[in-house]
């Protein structure tokens, strides 16, 4: 029997409710867990409906608020972190699966695949689902990216859906990650990235299993809705840079071969129907967001901005005049983002605005170039795309190996 928990915030009383009763009636499902971030209207709304559903399901169904666990911005990582604590401390269950409380498409089935997944052996067990080729911008262009760059023969890169809510760990898994402190001081929306980072740095196999029908929710506007998830995604990718998943070797007569440490075994159901609306739908306002390019300059930014090569300053400049963007292809992102790996300060807020252009370039240069060429070319586009960031990365640590041996011989001798 398992534990289903769903952390929400401010949403659709109705929607959360239709989701806790679909999960309490479940056959395999023992408890529901909902853990809200303060006493609102949806807490108020649950807190009242909870004692009919648990009449009407004979389940144990549960709401409680978040702890303050961590050192972040308080946030989703603390919703997520109470409830893997209370699944600990006050359950028994083998299973704790989570899911985005304003999921539309939910349905009994997401809790089958999971346990499905469980059954067959893997501590560790994730949906992925299609999306329109204009969303997921941070998982593309920020975790994806980064999990390339710096681990490029790991497992992390392949994920499909890094940031996905909808997951199950094992028990065994769930005690592992709390003893972890950076695990536990990630109470914002970085969390995501660490449970993921943290499943592939202790090997646990993994499988994703693929929801054809996607996850409809509320969609975004300007890409301001999504600048704190941004900034504080990145500063999570960052602060595990230091992290080593691999063991480069003495280059040798088998050049480019290495010996991974945080080789996995990963398995991730074949997609296969896509829905009609996921051709056609557009994951922000496109228009709306090309005036944040000309927005909240500070002299700050000027001064910090002179880390990039003049190409680059050059190109974030001229948006005080109008939007400009085009400069910001994959090349050029990928130049940026590793300079932002070196620099970026998430407690300096014109760093904060700084790779928030950035970013904004880079997705309106996609969006403009790659995704208005149909779906199945911009997504043939991104996995590609991170392939040659991983070829780039994976090149790039093999060059420095042969010239670190190369030193060290030289010294020997």
């Amino acid at each position: 029997m398992c534990l289903v928990v769903f952390p929400f915030k401010k949403e659709n009383p109705q929607v959360v409710l239709n989701n806790v009763k679909i999960a309490a009636q479940h056959p395999k499902v023992d408890e529901v867990l909902c853990v809200g971030v303060e006493k609102e209207e949806t807490y108020r709304s649950l807190e009242q409906n909870i004692p009919q559903l648990k009449m009407e399901t004979n389940k144990d169904i549960n709401l409680i608020l978040q702890e303050r666990i961590g050192n972040k911005r308080p946030g989703k990582g603390d919703g997520m972190n109470t409830a893997l604590k209370y699944f600990l401390e006050e359950t028994d269950h083998n299973e704790i699966l989570f899911f985005d409380s304003d999921i539309t498409t939910f349905g009994p089935n997401w809790i089958s695949k999971l346990l499905e997944g469980a059954e067959l052996g893997y501590p560790v067990v994730r949906h992925y689902f299609p999306r329109c080729s204009t969303d997921g911008m941070i998982t593309w262009m920020i975790t994806k990216t980064g999990f390339a760059l710096l681990w490029p023969t790991s497992e992390l890169p392949w994920i499909e859906q890094p940031l996905g809510g909808e997951l199950l760990f094992k028990r065994e898994v769930v005690e592992r990650f709390l003893q972890q402190e950076e695990v536990r001081n990630r109470s914002d929306w970085g969390i995501d990235t660490m449970y993921t980072f943290y499943s592939v740095k202790y090997c646990y196999p993994m499988l994703e299993t693929y929801i054809s029908e996607g996850k409809l929710h509320k969609l975004y506007g300007k890409l301001t809705d999504l600048k704190t998830m941004l900034v504080e995604c990145f500063d999570t990718i960052q602060s595990l840079r230091d992290h080593s998943l691999e063991l480069i070797p003495k280059v040798n007569e088998m050049e480019g071969s290495f010996l991974c440490k945080g080789g996995i075994i990963h398995r991730a159901e074949h997609p296969h129907e896509v829905p009609q609306d996921v051709f056609e739908k557009i994951g922000f306002d496109i228009e709306g967001s090309l005036t944040l390019l000309m927005e909240n300059w500070t002299p700050g930014m000027e001064d910090l901005l002179s880390v990039f090569p003049r190409r680059i300053r050059d190109g974030v400049y001229a948006n005080k005049k109008a939007p400009s963007f085009s400069f910001l292809d994959e090349h050029t992102w990928r130049e940026a983002y590793l300079i932002l790996l070196d620099h970026f300060d998430i407690n300096n807020e014109d760093w904060q605005e700084i790779l928030f252009k950035l970013w904004v370039g880079r997705v309106l240069c996609y969006t403009t170039t790659i995704a208005l060429r149909g779906y199945y070319f911009a997504m043939r586009y991104l996995y590609s795309m991170i392939d040659r960031y991983m070829n780039y990365s994976a090149k790039h640590k093999i060059k420095k190996a042969k010239k670190e041996e190369k030193n060290e011989n030289s010294s020997c001798a």
